[in-house]
């Protein structure tokens, strides 16, 4: 009994949980999650859609909690969630190239494909940053944009929680358009 006591108490001391965190989830796979919330921008009459292959960087390092609280968030998100996936931001590290194989319905391109697409008025060309989630696996951060012409174009940074049924969009904040 003593040394069970004492386990636990070592355990909460060094904030190591000695039980499985109720809820606790697995995150999901950049890819897969990419798959489950690309139609947030891109158009659900689109069969398939150009993505730059190399991931952007994600806007999310800095925010203004009372901004977001007050015009972003379409629910309450602890201000705790929010640093969290903030660091998690700023700590990723480098260039992240999407695995194609993994996503459904993109086809990657370079940079320089991408600008040939646009010059000829092909299509819209999204980009996405690598999503970044919280150690539970119940939000992630991720940025969406497109491009569709010289001077057309949004970009997002998106906040989701996921629930029983999937990723629910919580919050989308522009961060620029043209």
């Amino acid at each position: 009994m003593r040394t069970s006591i004492f386990s636990f108490l070592v355990a909460v001391l060094t904030g190591i949980s000695a039980y499985p965190q109720e809820g606790a989830r697995q995150r999901p796979g950049q890819e897969e999650f990419v798959n489950a919330v690309f139609r947030t921008v891109v158009d659900s009459s689109y069969s398939s859609y150009y993505l730059i292959q190399q991931s952007d960087t994600c806007r999310f390092v800095k925010f203004n909690y009372e901004d977001w609280a007050q015009y972003t968030l379409k629910e309450p998100v602890s201000i705790v969630i929010l640093n969290e996936l903030a660091e998690k931001v700023y700590h990723s590290k480098g260039p992240y190239f999407w695995r194609k194989e993994l996503l459904k319905k993109a086809i990657c391109i370079s940079n320089k494909q991408a600008d040939s697409v646009l010059f000829h008025g092909k299509a819209t060309v999204f980009s996405f940053s690598q999503p970044q989630f919280t150690d539970d696996g119940r939000y992630a951060v991720i940025d969406l944009n497109f491009v569709c012409g010289r001077a057309c174009g949004e970009g997002f940074t998106c906040l989701f929680r996921l629930t029983a049924t999937g990723w629910k969009l919580i919050a989308k904040y522009n961060n620029w358009s043209a």
